[in-house]
């Protein structure tokens, strides 16, 4: 869920189209992806979107934008520095793989999905710390606000870094910004698909550990936006505690295509910027294992810290009202030693406005926590580089 989407969106229905005319929109939207790959191979992109080159493949889902930041992540890369936690590595390798085949699609279709491993070019280390990044975009689409930080920054710390396509789209999908459509039978089941991937995406990492070099005990998972959404699913969304209703929309079950099952999907820490949960019982009075951490604005004007509307689409179906970071830390906090919090002091949904230096240095003191024993608790303010407005009484 991004502002730039949220435009994108609001442009389409702009048009008199109706929910009824999901195709129209659907072509709407891969006219604007075509266009925003032309204007990244012209050369015409934010600058930021040329940090990864990614190997071109068919299956690979088009980004519907970036962020338009004109700030960069810096790093200046000292092979004596400490690994994991400072910037060590010039360069890196990508290499993608399919991960699951014939995944079937909200619309009766089906795909193949991939993932983009980083890796540190010539490293000889074998059993590296990975973290998997979950872009946003609503489930409706691909929205790269911090993908290619995130890529770049981990693997020159050292760590392995996995890049999944996971499934998107939902009837309405495209009309969701505008209040149009029904949670139950659209989001909902999207964001769970969202949580079988990445449960997916994790086994067959496992399962190719000593192909990639990575320790199967030191695997995160992170994501902005709805990739947030599917991160925090990971963490506490159950078989047992999913609604009925929406588990049979997705197969059933959260692993219902049975893949890389001799391993497990637990990993060793979750960060979801500006993520949620719509079902506060997944939380509240809960002992959550994994250890959490949550990273939020105060500004956000897409899903609130605390509690909102999505869109802020009131007394609408479209979207319940769902909790967001600093909820969670309220409401888990009591029960649970290893849920952390950053508010990001007059910051906004996209990570930009902490600055993507800010945001690495947050992420990895709490994976570098995880990794030496030493984990972060409680909660941190940070000033947003770039903020959007002035909310004081949150900022405490």
């Amino acid at each position: 869920m991004t502002c730039n989407k949220l435009r994108l969106v609001w442009l389409i229905t702009l048009l008199p189209i109706l929910s009824s005319c999901d195709a129209v929109l659907q072509n709407l939207q891969k006219s604007h992806q075509q266009q925003t790959a032309s204007s990244l191979n012209a050369g015409t992109a934010p600058k930021r979107a040329y940090t990864l080159a990614f190997p071109p493949n068919k299956d690979r889902i088009l980004p519907d934008g970036y962020a338009n930041s004109g700030d960069m992540l810096v790093t200046t890369p000292n092979p004596w520095g400490v690994r994991y936690k400072d910037y060590i590595f010039n360069d890196f390798d990508i290499h993608t793989f399919y991960y699951k085949h014939d995944a079937p699609m909200w619309d009766n279709t089906k795909k193949d999905l991939i993932i983009d491993v980083i890796t540190p070019r010539n490293d000889a280390e074998k059993k590296r710390p990975c973290i998997i990044f979950l872009f946003g975009g609503g489930f409706a689409g691909k929205f790269d606000d911090c993908t290619q930080e995130i890529g770049k920054g981990f693997a020159q710390k050292g760590y392995v870094v996995a890049l999944p396509d996971y499934r998107i789209g939902y009837k309405n999908a495209l009309l969701a910004g505008q209040c149009v459509g029904d949670f139950e039978t659209g989001m909902y089941p999207a964001y769970m698909r969202g949580v079988q991937d990445v449960r997916s995406a994790i086994r067959y990492l496992k399962a190719n550990a000593d192909k990639f070099g990575i320790d199967k005990n030191k695997i995160f998972v992170s994501g902005h936006s709805a990739g947030a959404l599917a991160t925090i699913g990971l963490a506490v969304q159950t078989t047992e505690n999913a609604p009925k209703n929406v588990l049979e929309q997705v197969g059933g079950s959260l692993d219902p295509m049975n893949d890389n099952m001799n391993y497990d999907a637990t990993v060793a820490g979750v960060i979801a910027l500006a993520g949620a949960v719509a079902d506060p019982n997944v939380i509240v009075g809960k002992k959550i294992n994994t250890p959490m951490h949550l990273i939020h604005g105060t500004c956000d004007e897409l899903i609130d810290m605390y509690a909102g509307n999505p869109f802020r689409c009131k007394e609408r179906k479209t979207f319940p009202i769902v909790y967001g970071g600093a909820a969670i830390y309220e409401a888990a906090k009591l029960n649970n030693d290893n849920v952390s919090l950053s508010v990001i002091c007059n910051g906004s949904h996209s990570m930009s406005s902490i600055g993507y230096n800010e945001l690495i240095d947050i992420m990895n003191d709490f994976t570098y926590g995880i990794i030496s024993g030493n984990p972060i608790k409680g909660k941190k303010i940070f000033t947003a580089k770039k903020g959007i407005c002035n909310k004081p009484e949150l900022c405490k």
